[in-house]
């Protein structure tokens, strides 16, 4: 049903958390769209003092990430492209984690293992439009499996006879009452909501909020922050002092 959804020009949000099956990564492979049976961890951009929330300060050029503050994930996977293009289909990873950042493939630990696990940066959102496919062209991208299937998908191939967008998260969390209201997780839900039902006058235009405002800090910018107050001026007035 949603492939023949998706295949009649419908659009679709997915929010994806780590490792849980859900049966919907053959349909994003044919958006070009591998999932990843992972948890992204950051030691140097995360949410307060959890490597598994990384904390996203760029992203990449869309309607969806203007004027977009900080955003976080609490526990996250990532995505990368299948080995193939997919014809008339056009992906943009719209958020990345950082370089120090690394796909934890084992549930039960969090330490990188070269060659088990995934290098950064890893892209946590991905953005994909497809085109009507004329006859003849597969919509399904090559036959290997990625890293998360342990088969071959066997659903029907159906025609794709309109124009379709989705947008794929790593995480649902961010979305909930609990962080709907902290840095920008609450602008990028409502940003991605509007893009995809192609009201894109309404992106950036998010209602008013009655909560009081606080200021929200990643590890990195909590570990500056009291460098600088707490050891490196107290330093310098030290120092006058002392040549005084």
């Amino acid at each position: 049903r949603l492939q023949g959804f998706l295949a009649a020009g419908g659009n679709g949000f997915f929010m994806l958390d780590p490792f849980l099956r859900t049966g919907l990564e053959p349909v994003l492979r044919q958006y070009g769209i591998v999932v990843e049976d992972d948890i992204v961890i950051d030691e140097s951009s995360h949410f307060w003092a959890d490597p598994s929330s990384p904390a996203v300060t760029e992203y990449n050029y869309h309607l969806i990430s203007q004027d977009l503050p900080l955003t976080f994930c609490p526990g996250v996977r990532s995505f990368t492209p299948t080995s193939q293009r997919i014809p008339r289909t056009d992906g943009i990873p719209l958020a990345n984690s950082s370089k120090q950042s690394f796909g934890e493939t084992d549930p039960k630990r969090a330490r990188f293992d070269e060659g088990k696990d995934l290098p950064g940066p890893l892209t946590l959102m991905v953005v994909a439009i497809r085109r009507p496919i004329p006859e003849g062209d597969t919509p399904l991208p090559a036959p290997e499996a990625d890293r998360t299937a342990d088969r071959k998908s066997t659903d029907p191939l159906v025609p794709v006879t309109g124009r379709s967008r989705i947008a794929v998260v790593g995480d649902s969390d961010f979305a909930t009452n609990s962080f709907f209201h902290i840095m920008g997780n609450g602008k990028l839900f409502l940003n991605t909501v509007n893009y995809l039902a192609s009201k894109e006058n309404l992106i950036g235009l998010e209602p008013r909020s009655l909560d009081p405002p606080r200021v929200n800090l990643t590890n990195r910018q909590m570990k500056g922050t009291f460098f600088l107050a707490v050891i490196l001026i107290p330093a310098l007035l030290a120092a006058v002092g002392f040549a005084v």
